[in-house]
């Protein structure tokens, strides 16, 4: 092609024809930039198309992580919703005169002193952050949503962080310093099992009024108690933060299938 140029541009300075060699110079030159102009489209393209195919592994793998957090947001409502039905059970046993009863207590302790942190899975959100990446994602609701969910997600964590703190402090030193939890190995036959020991039932009487001495000290341990009231008053809050979050994975969701869905 680059001969066929050269050829026809000598022919026509040899046959003296310079007004047409101007209109063919110009033209080969505008056919040299369109050709220069395609190119670059087509790189752009090229390179939009790979951006593309990016932005969309990102979304596919951000579904994944939403979906796990739904279920733990979900996991976690239910945990605290234990914890607060415990709190006001212990709570309102603190104020009954019937001491007998404190048994009935039993089965709501292990929601009152048990600690999970939740653990949000924030992998790919971190990642694009980190890389740079979240500049990828075109649609501008997603992105934002993005950013709010993760704020959700910080105020869920310092919420966490107080709780744990306040569950140190006030529940677990008198649950040590009161509670022998060497009681329950003979008073629960799995417990039994794992230690290998038979208890009669003279022992077991005996194992299970210490057991209720001990409680009833622990329900009238003034830190203990302020710890169950730390409980109760605050899972209502970090349940309301779950709900919330857990909405806005929702909606993200939806927002991320139906850009999926367009691209198919």
């Amino acid at each position: 092609m680059i001969k066929f140029f050269r050829s026809t541009r000598k022919s026509l300075l040899n046959e003296g024809k310079t007004s047409k060699y101007l209109k063919y110079a110009i033209g080969e030159i505008v056919l040299v930039v369109i050709g220069i102009l395609i190119a670059l489209q087509i790189n752009n393209w090229n390179e939009n198309r790979k951006k593309r195919q990016v932005e969309l592994n990102y979304l596919e793998r951000l579904i994944i992580d939403l979906r796990e957090n739904e279920k733990l947001l979900s996991e976690f409502h239910d945990i605290k919703q234990k914890q607060l039905e415990a709190a006001n059970i212990f709570l309102n046993f603190s104020f009954s005169k019937n001491k007998d009863s404190v048994f009935n207590v039993m089965p709501y302790f292990n929601s009152i002193f048990s600690w999970q942190d939740i653990n949000i899975n924030q992998v790919t959100f971190n990642e694009m952050v980190s890389s740079g990446n979240l500049d990828l994602i075109s649609n501008d609701s997603i992105k934002i949503k993005l950013l709010e969910l993760n704020k959700q997600y910080n105020s869920i964590l310092i919420i966490q962080d107080k709780e744990k703190e306040s569950h140190d402090r006030l529940l677990f030193p008198p649950i040590n310093e009161k509670f022998n939890m060497r009681y329950i190995m003979a008073l629960e036959p799995s417990k039994e099992k794992e230690i290998n020991r038979t208890f009669t039932g003279l022992e077991k009487g005996f194992y299970l009024n210490e057991f209720k001495k001990e409680l009833l000290q622990l329900i009238e341990n003034q830190t203990f108690m302020n710890g169950v009231t730390v409980v109760q008053s605050s899972a209502d809050v970090i349940m309301k933060e779950y709900l919330k979050a857990k909405q806005q994975v929702i909606d993200l969701q939806r927002l991320i299938n139906v850009e999926l869905n367009n691209n198919g």
